[in-house]
């Protein structure tokens, strides 16, 4: 492992513990056993550290979801995802990826790429664990985005049991719609 890799990997847990909201430099490197000056150095700036976290976040949740989805040999359905994602060892790589998407709206031009980089390559994840249809797309999106909402409820309420049952409402809703879908 690299002397950058090392950083990255420090600076990734610092994402989880503190967010990136306020996120300094200077704070930073000192908790990671590190200077500000070699940040630069080794990402040149503060934006391209965040991306190449981030990029390494999203990396390690998809997978994640991919191994779980191997695991379960192709038959991964929305519970066992929901599963997945409300463990205490991944929520918070969630909570990270949630927190990045809204810097994103709100600062489109230090973000933007996590936007359609993470839209697109959890619609492919997502797609991924979807029999093969001509509506596969379409229902990957909206399983997508239901599970995006009841991630944000989840995160904002901590009712886990309330927020399951709705998932597993909404999948018997869309297997009861599509045939083709698997629960």
């Amino acid at each position: 492992m690299t002397r950058r890799d090392e950083l990255r990997d420090n600076a990734l847990d610092y994402f989880l513990a503190n967010g990136l909201a306020e996120l300094s430099l200077r704070p930073l490197a000192e908790q990671i056993g590190t200077s500000a000056r070699l940040l630069i150095y080794h990402f040149e700036s503060k934006e391209k550290l965040i991306t190449v976290v981030m990029d390494e976040a999203r990396s390690r949740v998809q997978q994640s979801v991919i191994k779980m989805m191997h695991a379960t040999q192709g038959e991964a359905s929305m519970e066992s995802f929901w599963s997945w994602i409300t463990d205490s060892d991944n929520i918070r790589y969630v909570r990270l990826l949630f927190e990045v998407q809204v810097l994103a709206l709100q600062n489109p031009a230090v973000y933007a790429q996590f936007l359609s980089d993470t839209s697109s390559s959890w619609l492919e994840v997502l797609e991924h664990g979807l029999p093969e249809s001509a509506e596969r797309r379409t229902i990957a999106t909206l399983c997508g985005a239901v599970i995006d909402g009841l991630v944000l409820e989840y995160m904002s309420t901590g009712d886990l049991d309330r927020t399951t049952a709705a998932l597993k409402f909404f999948v018997r809703l869309l297997s009861q719609g599509n045939e083709k879908f698997k629960a």
